[in-house]
């Protein structure tokens, strides 16, 4: 088979699982509507209450997860009421925030 042939068709399929990857999660985005919305804002930008820009944010998903799971100042901690899925669902819908500003 031709090289050249399939180095095209690596970087098509590695356009199309990173453009996957940037969807967002539709549960994570039920979640965060129904739960961060109020201090983050529907974008991620909202900054009520000193709630950080969500879209401008450098957190890992470690960090990310564990900022959710244990809460971080005034903001709650939602491991008694999210499952380890449901947070990393959440995790995944944020970092599309920080897509959809990049983006702009």
């Amino acid at each position: 088979m031709n090289p050249k042939y399939l180095i095209l068709v690596a970087l098509l399929l590695s356009e199309s699982i990173g453009a996957m990857a940037r969807q967002p999660d539709p549960m994570g985005r039920k979640i965060y509507e129904s739960k961060c919305t109020r201090c983050h804002g529907r974008d991620g930008t909202r900054g009520l209450f000193g709630a950080k820009n969500l879209q401008t944010s450098k957190l890992d998903d470690k960090t990310l997860y564990e900022t959710i799971s244990e809460g971080r100042r005034i903001m709650p901690s939602w491991k008694e009421k999210l499952t380890p899925e449901e947070i990393h669902q959440v995790v995944r819908y944020v970092k599309t925030l920080r897509s959809t500003h990049n983006q702009q």
